[in-house]
């Protein structure tokens, strides 16, 4: 009775042993395919992720590149030429929207037209495409004594080395530099004059950054009073000199 026990209990082993054994393998790989079916889509949520990034990020710089190219194409050159409002334009009391000039020495200009000044011309132009340019340029007649006064003041001033900077040789033809505050990145701010029995001198600055002028310079100032070989175009050599490498 015992051995027959045994056997039958043998004989139900070996018949559901197989079946056990089939639904283990089924669900091992039901969970592989599961696995690969979740790393599938993983995958795929990635690639989306980061394509649709790519797509948002490139119409956010597009974007901006449109709105800083809107911007710098709608800016107004400011052109001011009235001397009642000289000290709202050039020196320490400027407004706020002209008083930074990129760290260069404004003082060289007279701090404020006095009575005894005879302004010839006066000339201030601002613009601001992405970063802040000045141009301006003074040309005074002063009374003898004070002409005397002011070429004591300027040469207190002193004279910066100016040649090769924008490719700059020299003084303006005709005159004779008096003070002179140079940059190799900023520009040029000095004061000049023809001499002899004139009494009378200009002063000029030129500030901006990035190795160029967005302005067309000789639009704003005239010819005889830019240094000798000055460029600061948008191709001009010195800047495609400083930036390699860059």
């Amino acid at each position: 009775m015992t051995l027959v026990v045994y056997a039958k209990a043998k004989w139900d082993m070996s018949v559901r042993q197989p079946e056990r054994g089939k639904k283990v393998g089924n669900n091992e790989k039901q969970q592989v395919q599961s696995l690969k079916k979740g790393k599938k889509n993983w995958k795929i949520f990635c690639v989306a992720g980061i394509l649709a990034a790519l797509f948002v990020g490139g119409i956010v710089c597009a974007g901006l590149m449109m709105a800083l190219r809107f911007d710098g194409l709608h800016s107004k050159v400011k052109v001011y030429m009235d001397t009642e409002n000289y000290r709202k334009y050039i020196g320490p009391d400027s407004v706020a929207e002209f008083g930074e000039k990129w760290g260069m020495d404004e003082t060289i200009f007279p701090e404020r037209i006095t009575e005894n000044m005879d302004v010839n011309e006066f000339k201030f132009v601002y613009y601001n495409p992405w970063d802040a340019q000045y141009v301006s340029y003074l040309t005074v007649e002063y009374t003898e004594e004070d002409y005397k006064e002011e070429l004591a003041r300027l040469g207190e001033k002193g004279m910066e080395n100016y040649a090769g900077y924008y490719g700059v040789t020299g003084e303006p033809e005709g005159y004779e530099l008096l003070a002179m505050d140079s940059d190799a990145y900023q520009g040029f701010v000095y004061a000049m004059t023809p001499g002899g029995d004139e009494r009378t001198i200009t002063y000029v600055e030129i500030i901006f950054c990035n190795y160029f002028l967005d302005l067309d310079i000789r639009d704003h100032v005239p010819e005889k009073y830019l240094l000798s070989g000055f460029d600061a175009g948008e191709d001009n050599p010195y800047r495609k000199e400083m930036m390699k490498g860059a």
